[in-house]
């Protein structure tokens, strides 16, 4: 009976949700600083930012950003957040944004 019991309570312990996730092509904000004249890169970061809201909408149904921000306000909030916090990355900036704009 003990062994019953400990086996469900181990069960229920480790079957829990974690909300992680692993942001592949992602950049770094040192970089992006470097580069944030470059057309290139802000046609890269912009586009990788634009995709990120759709997957964001489209995952928990909602319009988070899509009558308030064009892509330039969209890159230029990238880049401050960036030159604000230099040892972050890309999916820190966007998961900040996008909780800032859903508010």
């Amino acid at each position: 009976m003990k062994k019953l019991l400990g086996i469900v309570v181990l069960g229920l312990l480790l079957s829990g949700n974690a909300n992680s996730y692993t942001a592949f092509g992602i950049w770094k904000c040192g970089e992006l600083i470097t580069e944030k004249n470059n057309q290139r890169v802000k046609d890269q970061v912009t586009d990788y930012a634009e995709g990120y809201f759709t997957g964001r909408n489209a995952g928990t149904n909602s319009r988070v950003g899509r009558d308030t921000i064009n892509s330039d306000g969209l890159y230029w909030s990238l880049v401050k957040y960036c030159e604000e916090n230099p040892l972050k990355d890309g999916a820190d900036a966007l998961d900040e944004l996008y909780l800032k704009l859903k508010k």
